[in-house]
């Protein structure tokens, strides 16, 4: 696994297949692997595709210090350039969406086609309660886990588990680690209107409606904001990649290999 320093951090990726250069950048979670490794497979039967493991992430190591939208697409550049398969279709998931749109912006030259999914320009009040919330509960992992999956799924997703103790597996994958922490608290600082106008990629903004966790009225501004841009719901929770796979898969791969 390639590993890279970037300002004070040390950040992992792996590349997977062959054509076309795909990056998958995570948002809110333990990372790339966690995030996307169950569609890697799919993906890299017609593209090369990174997968980076950013800070914040179970594998990074950095400072410790908060982290900011300029830092991660900065990590995400280092990456893309590090890896030599330049410029890429970039692909970010929630908190992602935000960081791949700022690096679209901060790095045009290292980007073809962007596609943020359930991303954001900039956090509201919703978004500063629903992690109030989730922050208050830090002491106690299985309740910080339960108020997140309650968000991040919908209620079809929810009810389509076997049993409660599974919904509180979907949970277990979001725990209150200081990487968490740190990620949830830079989503609540996330304003990037000052950078997605200057995005010169083509765009498509993909929203899980109806999403309960970052609400598709922010993809709609980001699809707004961004002037080479389409826009596209999916009947899913906000973790679409999850509830909609194969859905998911089929409108990046149609977007990014269309003529």
């Amino acid at each position: 696994m390639p590993t890279i320093s970037v300002g004070n951090s040390r950040i992992h990726y792996t590349v997977t297949g062959e054509g076309p250069a795909l990056m998958l950048v995570h948002g809110v979670g333990k990372g790339g692997q966690v995030t996307f490794g169950h569609l890697v497979e799919e993906f890299a039967r017609r593209n090369t595709v990174i997968l980076p493991e950013l800070s914040g992430s179970e594998t990074a190591t950095d400072d410790g210090t908060p982290l900011t939208v300029e830092q991660l697409a900065g990590e995400v550049a280092a990456v893309i350039e590090h890896a030599g398969l330049g410029p890429v279709d970039l692909v970010g998931f929630s908190l992602g969406g935000a960081i791949v749109a700022a690096t679209a912006a901060l790095h045009p030259e290292r980007v073809r086609r962007l596609i943020p999914v359930g991303g954001l320009v900039k956090s509201d009040l919703y978004i500063e309660n629903l992690i109030g919330l989730t922050l208050s509960q830090k002491h106690d992992p299985k309740a910080f886990g339960r108020v997140l999956s309650t968000t991040a799924f919908s209620p079809r997703f929810i009810r389509s588990q076997p049993s409660l103790s599974d919904v509180e597996n979907l949970g277990a994958e979001l725990s209150p680690s200081s990487g968490r922490i740190r990620q949830l608290e830079l989503l609540v600082q996330v304003d990037i209107r000052d950078l997605v106008g200057k995005v010169q990629a083509e765009t498509l903004v993909l929203a899980p409606y109806p999403d309960a966790a970052v609400p598709a009225e922010h993809s709609r501004e980001l699809a707004a904001a961004i002037p080479n841009s389409s826009y596209s719901e999916i009947d899913s929770g906000h973790m679409v990649i999850f509830e909609k796979p194969v859905e998911f898969v089929k409108l990046v791969q149609d977007f990014i290999h269309k003529a």
